[in-house]
């Protein structure tokens, strides 16, 4: 009998510089009152303790990304598996999601590693794009304490 070959993996790196202490940028991401400004309206539930399972959930109530704790290192490295739900698949893939924060000056750098992907599949660029929106909403919210508002230009 043929072994199974496995599926080839890709990965997604994000970085971005934020003016906020690391420990502040840790409760950013962590903390569900904040998140719900920034990450599509998803408010973040867990303890965000290493095994610890961990959940998006949408003003409506409904769960859009839930997972695991792999590593939990505050406030340096956040590490966990990333299922998205929003979409209603009956069998959603797996990956890993990883933050870390490196303090420079009166900024952090922020490196998010979207990895455990598979290659060739159309939904990366959907997290790419998501990512992006994310980062720049959490950035301007840490900065000025307002949400980000995107509005996509008009097409004629």
């Amino acid at each position: 009998m043929a072994e199974a070959k496995a599926a080839e993996t890709t990965k997604l790196l994000l970085e971005i510089f934020i003016k906020a202490t690391p420990e502040r940028l840790w409760q950013a991401i962590t903390d569900g009152s904040i998140t719900e400004k920034y990450y599509f309206g998803g408010k973040a539930q867990s303890d965000w303790k290493t095994g610890s399972e961990y959940k998006y959930v949408s003003a409506e109530g409904k769960a859009m990304i839930a997972g695991k704790v792999i590593e939990s290192d505050p406030p340096r490295k956040l590490v966990t598996t990333f299922i998205p739900l929003y979409d209603g698949s009956d069998d959603p893939p797996t990956s890993r999601v990883t933050y870390e924060i490196t303090p420079m000056g009166e900024a952090c750098k922020l490196a998010l590693t979207h990895d455990e992907l598979v290659a060739g599949d159309p939904v990366n660029e959907q997290f790419r794009g998501g990512w992006a929106n994310i980062l720049s909403g959490l950035k301007t919210f840490v900065e000025t304490g307002e949400p980000l508002v995107v509005t996509p230009p008009k097409v004629d």
